[in-house]
């Protein structure tokens, strides 16, 4: 929110569905290269969350005058660990009993766990 009330044009984890989930999938399964995801940034200020946190090499390839601020884990155990803490999170207090089948009736939904299961 601050980085909005400075006058930044800020791509969280919202945006980066709403407007690049088709895009991301495409990356990740390698029908498109990075180019085409990575000029759909062109005009945006700051990228924070996932999934584009996972591919800050990507990024920072692509725009290499831009600032990173690197966040690390001690290893990718621990950092899968607090991954799977948060999604775990997510389900035991704000997942619905028909959480399963929401892909089944939403392609919006079966892409989103598509690209999840490429974050991991």
């Amino acid at each position: 929110v601050a980085l909005r009330d400075l006058g930044y044009s800020v791509h969280d984890f919202e945006e980066h569905l709403e407007y690049n989930l088709d895009n991301y999938l495409d990356f990740l399964e390698g029908k498109k290269d990075s180019n085409y995801l990575m000029e759909q940034y062109r005009d945006v200020d700051v990228v924070v969350d996932q999934p584009a946190c996972t591919l800050w090499q990507t990024f920072f390839h692509h725009y290499p005058d831009c600032k990173v601020i690197l966040m690390e884990r001690k290893s990718a155990e621990v950092w899968y660990e607090s991954y799977t803490k948060m999604l775990q999170y997510y389900i035991d207090n704000h997942a619905v009993w028909y959480e399963n089948y929401i892909g089944w009736f939403s392609s919006t939904r079966s892409k989103f766990d598509l690209l999840n299961r490429h974050n991991m």
